[in-house]
């Protein structure tokens, strides 16, 4: 073991040692990131360096990327694109070195011809991974007829990441980390498992489109869906979007409406549906929370706010920030925030010295039950500054009651 992670650790240091004296045709980004806990005994909270290396060689472009945490050499991944006659092709593997396992690989092909688009997808996964082994192939064609836009994708053992599907995602069980990507294999094999027919494209009276999706597995109906998008309420600052889903045992219905002021502002609110009985005979509609943005001349100010603490969440910031159900939440494995009710968020980006930009970012979240004014809970503060293109430093620090809780510092190279 001690030795796959040793070549494993000496591979990913010659090819980053090869891009230094290598020229041109290699590109190389760095990026640091240092957490320190001024109260905790062990000082430094998290460490994060990744390499990325990139070489171009007859129209196809090779990525190495090593990513190393505090624990050690947690993903090194390998990834190629280009062109194969007619098809774009992309091809990925993902090892993982603090075990020595090989975990992951995926290639897709994908071509147009004549307006009409095909794609291959397969992929692989191991049984270092939870649910592997498994593998599968997926083919997806797309087109216009008569107005309409049509998608098809056939699953044999996988799935591929669409509208409503984000593909796979591998997680490293001791830190939380992952990665993720377009092709999922579901079962050992490449029988069929699945057919999903997507027919966009309609629009009707007051409904600017209708999209209706249609999903059959192997074991039979799974999901029928009618998504009507920018439908017109006969006012110049509402709009709404109306999804509704049948499942085998369930029907839900999502409401999206959009209050818009001028092109600065923006307003999510965010409905329930609440029925009375297992009859969908309907009890009320309860607002469960909004998302408000305000954004001028560089600056974004946003007000994400839970009405409805016990079906409503915000994530965290590597899921967006978002207003989520928290079925929605659970069900995209979604990290959230289970005690904040508020986020008010700052942002301010522009130019940077010599071709670079700044960025700062104010997070301030509020918390169920706080003792402190306005129930404030935590507060984090990013800042970022490019020095040219080529040098990025990073400034970010985290607030709550107990005072500081950790100060990250970090930098990125490109070259």
């Amino acid at each position: 073991m001690t030795r796959r992670i040793f070549i494993a650790t000496m591979l990913s240091v010659a090819l980053t040692g090869l891009a230094l004296v290598g020229g041109a045709p290699f590109d190389v980004t760095w990026d640091v990131l240092l957490s320190l806990d001024p109260d905790g005994g062990t000082f430094v909270d998290a460490f994060q360096s990744i390499v990325e290396v990139d070489y171009t060689l007859s129209g196809f472009t090779g990525t190495s990327r090593s990513e190393f945490q505090e624990f050690g050499f947690l993903w090194q991944e390998l990834s190629a694109v280009g062109k194969l006659g007619a098809f774009d092709v992309r091809a990925d593997i993902l090892f993982g070195p603090s075990t020595g396992d090989y975990l992951y690989a995926q290639l897709i092909g994908e071509m147009a011809i004549g307006g009409a688009e095909i794609g291959v997808y397969y992929a692989q996964l191991s049984d270092a991974i939870l649910g592997g082994a498994a593998d599968g192939f997926a083919f997806r064609l797309a087109g216009s007829v008569g107005g309409l836009d049509i998608v098809s994708i056939t699953e044999l053992g996988a799935r591929i990441a669409d509208d409503d599907f984000d593909g796979i995602e591998i997680v490293h069980t001791a830190s939380g980390f992952s990665r993720s990507y377009a092709t999922d294999p579901v079962v050992p094999g490449q029988g069929f498992t699945g057919q999903k027919v997507t027919v966009g494209g309609l629009s009707v009276g007051c409904v600017d489109d209708v999209e209706t999706t249609l999903y059959v597995t192997c074991a039979g109906f799974d999901e029928l869906s009618f998504a009507l998008s920018g439908i017109d309420s006969g006012l110049s600052w509402l709009a709404y979007d109306l999804e509704v889903a049948f499942a085998v045992q369930t029907k839900t219905v999502t409401v999206t409406p959009r209050l818009l002021v001028a092109e600065v502002l923006c307003l999510t609110p965010m409905f329930g549906i609440m029925p009375a009985s297992a009859t969908f005979s309907l009890d009320g509609i309860v607002l469960g929370g909004f998302d408000l943005t305000y954004s001028w001349n560089g600056v974004t100010l946003r007000d994400v706010t839970v009405l409805d603490p016990g079906r409503y969440v915000i994530t965290t910031p590597a899921y967006g920030s978002a207003l989520e159900s928290l079925a929605d939440a659970i069900d995209g494995g979604h990290a959230y925030y289970a005690d904040y009710w508020e986020l008010l968020s700052l942002l301010i980006d522009g130019e940077a010295c010599c071709g670079g930009r700044y960025a700062l970012r104010i997070d301030t979240y509020f918390e169920q039950g706080a003792g402190g004014i306005f129930g404030w809970g935590m507060t984090e503060v990013e800042g970022t500054v490019g020095i040219g293109r080529a040098t990025e430093l990073t400034l970010a620090l985290q607030l709550d009651a107990g005072g500081l809780e950790t100060l990250s510092i970090g930098f990125g190279l490109t070259w």
